[in-house]
């Protein structure tokens, strides 16, 4: 029984979730928008914002699903087949739905509100409806599929119902290869298990236009291509957690892996601008950028993990609120972020400084609503399965083992 506690795997899980209020501020204030994404953005734009959105879009749901498959796995070594989907549906499929029904409404009031003030120069929080319609037209013209229903920023916890599909798949491939035990653990810390990693990624990859996937899973009809892409992290980190000194070899490569993914990532991005600016008409290209993204994403993946186990895993009051809060934050996060942007539209204003406007807002709201309204309430039960008595963490020295959450 794995009765370890991962503090810094914890945190990087809710750093994960956190990011999407970066990444999705980013969103408001590109210079050049791919060509999949024909929302207008803030008048005031800067290039700095397309790489970094390109940045945190290669890593960050990957790790995610990663994670979720590692904690998949934990689970059910605690409490079995049966409490783990009780635990799930109680965790992620109840909050869909909750979430379906208040949230997803609400953004996606706010972000008509500001792409339509973004479009036409007007400031209402409530857009006229020829202002919408005129709006909708224009998407219609551009090939966009607004009559599909979408779940937003949603999307990940339908994707995780389906992963956890996958668990009996995962248990019989994970016991399979307990016969070869010591044949995969030499495999594991191999580096030839990146290159394996980034070859089925990168055959994953092969649907998408510049190598990497935008907006295609928010839809309420799974995208098969992305389902496929992303499954891939989850089992692979369900079998992670059965082989610990996978990642054990990771801790001691975090400079190795900085040093590639400092080199790795300029190059992905140019190839997927060659592959965007032939619109994936030329083999070559196309080839280049599922093959540059796919090692790419995997170094990423590796060296998070690795910073995380090196400088993160240990007892800390601001790992523990990060980990307990995370998951409030990003169901929140959104129409903070679309009515912050809105906002601000008005404003003559460096990008930069608008971003970070976005980016204060939604955090101090975000946090200070999960701190005053709902870890001590029935929306702490719902969400997490019990209740905190979290102080801010600068106010503490240590946190006590009583507020620690053991869910996983």
């Amino acid at each position: 029984m794995d009765n370890r506690r991962y503090y810094g795997l914890d945190a990087l899980r809710g750093g994960m979730m956190m990011l999407g209020i970066v990444l999705h501020a980013c969103m408001l204030y590109l210079a050049e928008p791919p060509a999949r994404y024909p929302f207008p953005t803030d008048r005031n734009t800067a290039y700095a914002f397309d790489v970094v959105l390109a940045f945190i879009h290669s890593f960050r749901m990957p790790t995610f699903f990663v994670l979720a498959g590692f904690f998949a796995s934990l689970l059910i070594e605690k409490r079995g087949r049966r409490g783990t989907y009780t635990n799930r549906a109680k965790r992620i499929l109840a909050p869909l739905a909750a979430g379906v029904a208040t949230i997803l409404p609400i953004t996606a009031l706010f972000m008509a509100t500001f792409m339509i003030g973004a479009r036409y120069g007007t400031h209402d929080l409530i857009p006229a409806a020829d202002a919408l319609q005129a709006f909708k037209q224009e998407l219609i013209a551009q090939g966009f599929p607004i009559d599909k229903p979408t779940l937003g920023h949603l999307w990940f916890l339908y994707y995780l119902c389906f992963f956890y599909l996958l668990i009996p798949l995962c248990d019989f491939l994970v016991r399979h290869s307990l016969r070869y035990e010591d044949r995969v653990k030499q495999w594991l810390v191999s580096p030839v298990l990146l290159m394996t990693f980034a070859m089925l990624t990168a055959a994953s990859l092969w649907p998408f236009q510049g190598g990497m996937i935008f907006m295609e899973y928010s839809f309420l009809k799974p995208h098969l291509p992305a389902l496929l892409y992303f499954a891939l992290f989850f089992m692979l980190g369900y079998a992670f957690h059965r082989y610990p000194v996978f990642l054990q070899a990771l801790e001691q490569r975090v400079l190795s892996l900085t040093m590639i993914a400092v080199m790795l990532f300029p190059l992905a991005l140019y190839a997927s601008h060659l592959d965007d600016s032939a619109g994936g008409n030329n083999v070559a290209f196309h080839l280049v950028a599922v093959l540059a993204h796919g090692l790419c994403t995997w170094v990423l993946v590796y060296l998070f993990l690795g910073c995380a186990l090196r400088f993160f895993d240990r007892e800390s009051p601001w790992i523990v609120y990060v980990a307990q809060s995370a998951y409030w934050v990003y169901l929140v996060h959104l129409p903070l972020v679309f009515l912050a942007g809105w906002w601000l539209l008005p404003f003559d204003l460096p990008a930069a400084l608008k971003f970070v406007l976005v980016c204060g807002f939604t955090s101090v709201v975000a946090f200070t609503t999960f701190h005053y309204w709902v870890q001590k309430t029935w929306i702490s039960d719902f969400l997490y399965g019990r209740r905190f008595d979290l102080d801010w963490p600068w106010r503490e020295s240590a946190p006590s083992r009583s507020t620690l959450d053991t869910r996983t």
